[in-house]
C-alpha cells in the first residue's frame, strides 16, 4: 500500500472495520509513513486467513480502504504461514535427534567392525565377519527409520515452501539443530529404493561386502561370508 499519513490511515482502518481479520489489532505508520499492521499472534493451529469475498461490492469502502484491506491479509497470511511452518516442523522434529543418535552410533558401529577385519586373526575371521553382517543389518534398519522421520520433517518444508521463512530460520524458531541429519526433497523418498540416509547406507554395505569378497576371493576361500 502507499505511503499514508496518520489521518489517512484512521480513516481506512475505520471504513474497514467490518473486514478486518479477527486477529488484527491495529495499524500505524513507521518513519517512512508506511503502513505496520499488528496482529494477535497466530499460532499456526487457526485456518489459514482468507481474504474477505465482495468487497469491491461495498459503495462504503473508498479505493484506499478496498487496498488496505488487501495489505491488512497479505501481512495475515504471511504471519500465519510462518506459524504454522514452525508448529508443523516442530512436531515433524519430535524426537528426531534421538533417532539420528541411534543411528549414527549403529553407523559407527558398522563401520568400525568393517576396519576390525584387517586385524581379525584368521582363525576368527568368519565370526568378524558375522558380527559385521549384524551390525551392518542394524545400520540399515535405523537408517530406514529415519528416513521416515526424514520424510515427515521434508514434507513439512515442502507445504510451507512459500512461507515468509527459510528452513534454517524456522529450526531456529523451534531451537532445533539439523546439522548432519540427512533429509532430501519428498521425492527422495520411494517405496522400493528407500529413503535417501538408506540408499547411503547400503552403497556402503555393497562395497564393504564387495571388499570381502575381493578378499575372500584372493586367498582362496571358496565360501565367503
Amino acid at each position: 500500500m502507499p505511503t499514508t499519513s496518520a489521518g489517512d490511515l484512521d480513516k481506512v482502518t475505520t471504513e474497514a472495520r467490518a473486514y478486518h481479520h479477527p486477529h488484527f489489532t491495529g495499524a500505524s505508520t513507521d518513519r517512512f509513513n508506511r503502513i505496520v499492521f499488528t496482529f494477535r499472534p497466530f499460532t499456526g493451529s487457526e485456518e489459514e486467513p482468507e481474504r474477505p469475498l465482495y468487497t469491491w461490492k461495498d459503495e462504503s469502502l473508498t479505493p484506499e480502504s478496498r487496498a488496505f484491506i488487501e495489505d491488512e491479509y497479505d501481512e495475515a497470511i504471511r504471519l500465519w504461514r510462518m506459524a504454522a511452518y514452525t508448529a508443523a516442523l516442530k512436531q515433524a522434529t519430535t524426537g528426531a535427534e534421538d533417532l539420528w543418535g541411534v543411528y549414527s552410533r549403529a553407523r559407527t558401529a558398522m563401520d568400525e567392525r568393517f576396519v576390525s577385519l584387517n586385524s581379525a586373526p584368521d582363525a576368527h575371521w568368519r565370526a568378524t565377519v558375522s558380527q559385521l553382517v549384524a551390525a551392518q543389518n542394524r545400520a540399515l534398519e535405523t537408517a530406514t527409520v529415519w528416513d521416515r522421520k526424514g520424510l515427515e520433517i521434508a514434507t513439512v518444508h515442502e507445504k510451507f515452501v512459500y512461507a515468509d521463512l527459510y528452513p534454517e530460520g524456522a529450526y531456529k524458531a523451534i531451537s532445533v539443530d539439523p546439522r548432519g541429519w540427512v533429509i532430501g526433497y519428498t521425492n527422495d523418498y520411494e517405496p522400493f529404493r528407500g529413503g535417501p540416509l538408506a540408499r547411503e547406507v547400503q552403497q556402503r554395505i555393497d562395497a564393504q561386502r564387495e571388499h570381502l569378497r575381493t578378499v575372500a576371493a584372493l586367498s582362496g576361500d571358496r565360501d565367503p561370508a
